[in-house]
This record gives C-alpha cells, structure tokens and sequence, in this order.
C-alpha cells in the first residue's frame, strides 16, 4: 500500500498567481501549504498576503509572497524569475487570478472594447506569462510539473459575461494546448472550472435562490475549488492532463430538484406522455 500514490507534495515548490484574498486563491494556498508544499504567492495586494501567510502558520509547508501586478507583463515576469530562479525547480503552478467588476457586466452589443481588452488581461494574457516562464524553467531543468488554471463555468455561456466567458474558454482551449505541447516533458496542464462559490468577493451566504437551482442544494466552498486543484497537482492525478475539472455541485445539469418539470416529478402528467 505504502506504493499508492497520495496527496503529499512534501519537499515540492509550488507557486500560486492569486493566492490570497479570502476567497480561492487562500484556499488554494493553505491546502498546498497544508500538503507540505515550498509555497510562493503572487498578489497585488500586501494586506492580503499577510493575512494568509499568517492563516498559515502551523501547516507543514511555508508561504512566501511576493508583491505585482499580473496585468503590468515587466513587472510580473521579474517577480516569476526571481521565484524561478535556482537550481532547484518550481513544480506546480496555479494560476487563481481572475474574476470581473461589478461595472463589466453588459449585454454583448454594449460590451465596450476597452473594458473586453482589460478583462482578457487579468483572465487569459497573464496566465500566458506566468505558464510559458513555468514551462520553460522546468524544461530546463528537465523536472516534471504540474500546472492548474482556474477557470469558470461561464466559459460555457452566462448572459452579460461575454467578455469573461471568452476569457475562461480561451483559458481551458489554451490549457488544452499547453498539454499537448508539454506532455512529452512530463509536464501536466489541467482546469478546475468553479460554479458558483461562496467567497468575500460573490458573497459569503449560502443565497436560498440560487442554492435550488444546484442539484446539491448549496453555494460551493473555496475549500471545495482547492481540494480539487490540490487532486490534479498530487501524484493521484499523474495520468490526467489537457481536462477540465468543473465543480459546481451540479448546477450545470440544468435541472434540479423541485425545479425538475412537470414530466419528472408528477406522476398524472408523465401518464399524458403514455
């Protein structure tokens, strides 16, 4: 049994884009600790970096956070090759950073392109730099790896998201092809795609609305998005590359408990159909 393959990625680097926050990104970050990862994070933002660095004092790995902007391309990618930099290589990557302001939602016909061009930006073009640099450093170093980009089930069509949609569809058709790119170097590129998740940004309550309409009744946890990435980044995942994992608790069935039609649930109206 001691040759199963497990959850433990004691003495690995790990690096998260996005890892703090409250929300995914911390989430993420603490399970990767907790698994006894070398941990950077990249974030814009020092309260928030402190704030998880000290939510993760006590796990078995260690959290070291590095200030930028992932949308200022120069400043990012000095932050990544000083993380990169050494002889020992960076293992697994997670790409968190993403998400849209309440001023982006529009119908497509209204979508400014100045506003489509910045969403692209913070969801699509970074993840470029930051997995192309990742890639190479490994390559070079002919070390195996594991990359994971977080997308979003509205990269299958949610009104008033054009913009973002296209960004997180781009995001898993690029991961697809980074996988087949990659594969002969041993290097893994897989997405989690979130529903909707409870998080200081979507909201911490478990809204009763829209917990009906997820066929397990209720709003998923960050925990929920990074037990998944933690999954496809451990060696139990080590056949998997070029998918995307969606964790919705369902909600992208379409169907769902009481609001199952007529036909399902009432026994007089499926006889009609007889």
């Amino acid at each position: 049994m001691s040759d199963l393959p497990t959850l433990d990625l004691t003495g690995g680097k790990a690096l998260v884009v996005g890892g703090a926050g409250g929300g995914i990104g911390s989430a993420v970050t603490l399970a990767i600790a907790e698994a006894g990862a070398e941990l950077h994070i990249v974030t814009d933002d020092k309260g928030h970096a402190e704030e998880v660095i000290e939510e993760g004092k006590g796990l078995r790995g260690s959290i070291q956070a590095h200030i930028a902007d992932v949308t200022d391309e120069t400043a990012f990618s000095k932050v990544l090759r000083q993380i990169l930099i050494g002889p020992d290589p960076v293992k697994f990557l997670v790409n968190v950073v993403g998400g849209v302001g309440v001023t982006d939602w529009s119908r497509t016909k209204d979508c400014q392109l100045d506003t489509f061009d910045r969403i692209l930006s913070r969801n699509l073009r970074y993840a470029l730099v930051s997995c192309r640099q990742f890639a190479s450093s490994l390559i070079e170093k002919s070390s195996p790896g594991a990359i994971v980009n977080i997308s979003s089930i509205a990269a299958r069509a949610i009104p008033l998201l054009a913009g973002y949609g296209a960004a997180k569809a781009g995001l898993e058709s690029m991961s697809r092809t980074m996988a087949a790119e990659w594969g002969q170097y041993s290097i893994r590129v897989n997405a989690v795609a979130p529903g909707t998740v409870k998080t200081p940004r979507a909201g911490q309550n478990d809204v009763q609305e829209v917990s009906q309409r997820i066929p397990l009744q209720r709003r998923g946890e960050p925990t929920d998005i990074a037990n998944a990435v933690l999954f496809l980044l451990s060696e139990k995942a080590s056949y998997i590359t070029g998918q995307t994992l969606t964790v919705d608790g369902g909600s992208t069935l379409g169907a769902s408990g009481d609001s199952l039609p007529d036909v399902v649930t009432n026994p007089a109206v499926r006889e009609q159909f007889n």
